[in-house]
């Protein structure tokens, strides 16, 4: 189907201003997610005393002088640790997806505040921008096409037709103990986890090992935390282009390319931190396998994180709601064990167990993703016909009209329930890459 032109659709169309918005809505989210991370750099006391770090290392900052700053929080790194996974107590109940763009742009931008006009003002400006964001959420986003008041009819008419309706039909009832029992799902779960216990453990200690460790000061230390989350960005969308290309050349099969990219996301970024004890003193080294560590990471998205459409499109979101909140856990378990291993006790020797950890768990979710991950529908997301013939039976009998797309039962005869009409109600052709229900097709 050929788009309108601009100019018909009166030059900002409606829907990419939806997006905008919503793109803006996660760098927000996420800048105020990761802000606490890089800022309790500066909140806490500096102790004045000789780093042993810098005993061993003997770094020379000709051309990096390193600016203090002296905080007013007494803090150990235990309770460092409890403060910066604190955010995920609450995000458990929440269920907020995130962004990298958030981690790109919120840590240099934290640093340039805080040198400025302080660490507090961090948290001030950030917020404030997240509610002049709300703002426009409310005031310029509507819910559905028809309510939007400046959508044109040509983009109105054009959404709908590309997309097909809904089903009007209730939702199936979950097979809570088919799925809880199925291993593909478990793989979902445990690949989750484990991911997770990495993602967190970099995300949330990354700019106190750069101060600690690499003696960076808060201005590189923000650039060098938050450019992996760069890496990672660029890499997810090449690892999906390619993996979406081998699946529809049938090159490889959907299975495979969840497990190549599971691995990739997993295994490789495990190695980088095993490697991060060989190069201890060495900065260009150290920073160069943690931002591979984290680029790597991309293959999630091209792995476990789109598995659940895989095997139960018709529960996806369910799931996803199930492994998410599990997902979570390592959010504050990571940063709290970072925090008992390392606590008055920055020196390597306890930072290469927090990265071997990590590296463990790596590789053991993501050899249980290649023993039991599946690409293939499960039985379990089978709706039965019978049900969903009766809800098309019942939609004639109460005559609901078809929604736009769909063609469900044009005369109005239940008759036609086991001819045409129902072999022809699934999505619109013209929703590409879109799954078509099987309990909606005829054999």
């Amino acid at each position: 189907m050929k788009p309108p032109t601009l100019k018909e659709q009166g030059y900002l169309p409606s829907r990419y201003l939806v997006a905008l918005m919503a793109f803006l809505g996660m760098v927000f989210n996420y800048m105020l997610r990761v802000n606490i991370n890089l800022t309790i750099v500066a909140m806490v006391t500096n102790d004045n005393s000789t780093s042993p770090v810098q005993d061993v290392c003997h770094f020379k900052d000709d051309n990096d002088q390193t600016e203090d700053y002296d905080g007013e929080f007494d803090w150990d790194e235990w309770t460092q640790g409890l403060i910066t996974g604190s955010f995920f107590w609450g995000y458990i109940w929440t269920q907020i997806p995130g962004s990298q763009a958030g981690t790109i742009i919120g840590f240099p931008l934290a640093a340039t505040i805080i040198d400025s006009l302080g660490w507090e003002a961090v948290f001030y400006i950030q917020a404030s921008l997240t509610l002049v964001w709300c703002a426009g959420w409310f005031l310029l986003v509507a819910d559905t096409p028809d309510s939007d008041s400046r959508i044109s009819k040509v983009e109105r008419d054009y959404i709908y037709n590309s997309l097909g309706g809904s089903k009007e039909k209730k939702a199936p009832p979950v097979p809570w103990r088919s799925a809880l029992t199925s291993l593909p799902f478990w793989a979902i779960l445990v690949a989750g986890v484990g991911n997770n216990w990495g993602f967190y453990t970099l995300l949330t200690d990354l700019p106190l090992y750069m101060k600690q460790m690499l003696q960076k000061d808060i201005k590189s230390n923000a650039v060098l935390s938050g450019l992996p989350y760069l890496g990672m960005w660029i890499f997810s969308l090449v690892v999906s282009s390619v993996g979406d290309r081998l699946r529809q050349n049938d090159t490889l099969s959907t299975q495979t390319v969840r497990k190549t990219a599971n691995t990739i996301a997993h295994v490789g970024p495990a190695i980088c931190l095993l490697c991060l004890s060989l190069v201890e003193c060495n900065r260009g080294a150290t920073i160069a396998l943690l931002f591979t560590a984290v680029t790597l990471q991309g293959g999630i998205y091209t792995g476990f994180m789109v598995n659940h459409v895989d095997i139960a499109p018709n529960f996806a979101g369910t799931l996803f709601g199930i492994t998410n909140a599990a997902a979570t856990i390592p959010g504050w378990v990571a940063p709290m064990t970072v925090g008992a291993l390392t606590n008055n006790q920055q020196t390597f020797g306890q930072w290469r167990k927090v990265f071997f950890i990590s590296a463990g768990i790596f590789v053991v979710d993501a050899l249980f993703f290649l023993l039991y991950a599946s690409g293939k529908e499960q039985e379990w997301n089978k709706v039965p016909e019978k049900s969903v013939k009766k809800d098309l039976k019942d939609a004639v009998v109460t005559g609901q009209k078809s929604p736009p797309g769909v063609n469900m039962l044009q005369e109005g005869t239940t008759d036609m329930l086991d001819s045409e009409a129902y072999s022809k109600y699934i999505l619109n052709s013209n929703f590409r890459n879109s799954y078509q229900n099987k309990a909606f097709q005829s054999e």
